[in-house]
């Protein structure tokens, strides 16, 4: 069963993890989804100006921020 997590949902988790930074990874991990359920989340928020890509890692891994 796939879960639909929300850009709402999303954010409150980025705020919760009390970090500058953070991955999708953190986020999934701190709602204990799979990182693929957070796509649509991470993609809305973008959009509406709530978080910003910071920058990718030595392995390709990106990082965000709340805005």
């Amino acid at each position: 069963m796939q879960l639909t997590v929300t850009e709402e949902q999303l954010i409150t988790a980025a705020q919760q993890l009390d970090q500058d930074e953070f991955t999708r990874a953190d986020i999934a991990e701190r709602l204990g989804v799979e990182r693929p359920n957070l796509k649509r989340a991470f993609v809305r928020a973008r959009k509406a100006g709530r978080l910003e890509k910071v920058r990718d890692d030595e392995d390709n891994t990106g990082h965000f921020r709340l805005i």
